[in-house]
């Protein structure tokens, strides 16, 4: 029997969960809008389950705030937003799955397709009975993964535009270096993209938008000429959940972290000194303390390495992580916590304010990068979503479930 939207939160809310606060998702859109010029147009990526913070009720966020796009990197994404009934154009901005073609073109969902392979199973799965399937030609100019190569585009295009079976509806390119902090190889990659875009100009060939600027090359202004054909796009990603691309490239200053994860003590106990805690005992006691045992682990996305070295943070305090990270426990003392019983909450991930771990503190303690680690929260973890501070919908392994008025 599926339980009712109020016990799916209450049995969230009672363990480790997450809150996305969709005003947050609005807020950010806002702030990446006002830095662009008027008529370029915003894509919101909801790629890896929209970075990690729920497919559905993010990608209708990111609408209802104003982008008027939504960039996935799989077919199957797309086809989940189709089937949440979302009409909005969905670009699959990955390499494309030849066996989910047909659904896709069936679903309106435009394909992105980087060499005459892709172009040839495309026209193949649109037929003769079918509109024109809508491609976005991906031009390689340095990226060095998907996409055809500069010196082939305009014969690839030329082969799109002559199929009446396809429409090159979009031309794109994905830049490198964008969030480094030397431009050079940026500026080379546009200068490379705005050849392509002449060239098939030259040949009668202009796509209906265009676009190479993710996050970080948008905060850079580097968003492609306006003097050539195609409406502008700029596909925005993790800014638009709140975090910088990098430190070169921060988020503007009135984005706000749109994750916070939390969890419950399970336990509280005394840990004697000389003895150690978890795995391995890779942390001995060097005096009594006290612990508490939280249901996270590296199995809901905490990552291993911050063993020994990360924190929550309880009552506004900080608790440091004691020892390793399991899948699904992890130990922290609260020795400076007076009081602490089993279900007091713990928060794990924040924007900082309260003293909590950052996704930027997380990625500098583990070596990698903000976006890993909002996308690496499993499936398993509830995801409870806010608007107005105030829960509207939960995700979690059951499904997606809303508030009814």
């Amino acid at each position: 029997m599926a339980l009712a939207f109020a016990d799916r939160l209450a049995a969230a809310q009672a363990g480790t969960h997450a809150l996305i606060d969709l005003d947050a998702l609005a807020g950010n859109v806002q702030a990446v809008r006002a830095r662009l010029p008027e008529d370029v147009v915003l894509m919101g990526v909801v790629k890896a389950n929209a970075y990690g913070h729920g497919l559905i009720p993010c990608a209708r966020a990111l609408l209802a705030a104003g982008a008027r796009w939504l960039g996935v990197a799989r077919i199957e994404e797309g086809l989940a937003l189709r089937g949440a009934g979302i009409t909005a154009p969905v670009l699959v901005l990955g390499p494309p799955n030849y066996a989910l073609l047909q659904p896709a073109l069936d679903a309106d969902l435009a394909l992105a397709v980087g060499s005459a392979a892709d172009v040839a199973a495309v026209a193949r799965a649109a037929g003769e009975e079918r509109g024109p399937a809508r491609l976005h030609l991906k031009v390689d100019t340095g990226m060095r993964r998907f996409g055809v190569e500069v010196d082939q585009a305009l014969e690839l295009a030329q082969a799109i535009v002559a199929d009446p079976r396809l429409e090159l509806e979009g031309l794109f390119t994905h830049f490198a270096t964008a969030d480094e902090p030397d431009p050079g190889f940026l500026r080379e990659q546009a200068r490379r993209f705005r050849q392509v875009r002449h060239l098939l100009a030259r040949h009668g060939i202009a796509p209906r938008v265009v676009h190479q600027a993710n996050s970080a090359a948008a905060l850079r202004g580097v968003v492609g000429d306006a003097d050539l054909p195609g409406e502008r796009l700029v596909r925005a990603g993790i800014v638009l959940y709140g975090l910088p691309p990098s430190a070169a490239v921060p988020a503007p200053p009135d984005a706000r972290p749109a994750l916070r994860l939390e969890t419950r003590l399970a336990r509280v106990f005394t840990v004697a000194a000389g003895e150690g805690i978890s795995y391995g005992h890779t942390f001995v006691a060097g005096r009594e303390i006290r612990c508490g045992l939280a249901p996270i682990g590296y199995g809901d996305g905490l990552f291993r390495l911050l063993s020994n070295c990360g924190w929550f943070v309880v009552r506004g305090m900080r608790c440091p992580i004691r020892g390793r990270v399991c899948m699904d426990q992890t130990v922290i003392e609260v020795s400076r916590v007076s009081g602490v019983e089993a279900g007091e909450p713990a928060l794990v991930l924040g924007d900082g304010r309260s003293g909590e771990m950052t996704a930027v503190d997380i990625a500098e303690l583990c070596g990698t990068i903000p976006y890993e680690v909002v996308t690496a929260l499993a499936a398993r973890v509830p995801r409870i979503f806010l608007r107005g501070g105030q829960p509207v919908a939960v995700s979690d392994l059951a499904g997606l479930v809303e508030e009814r008025p």
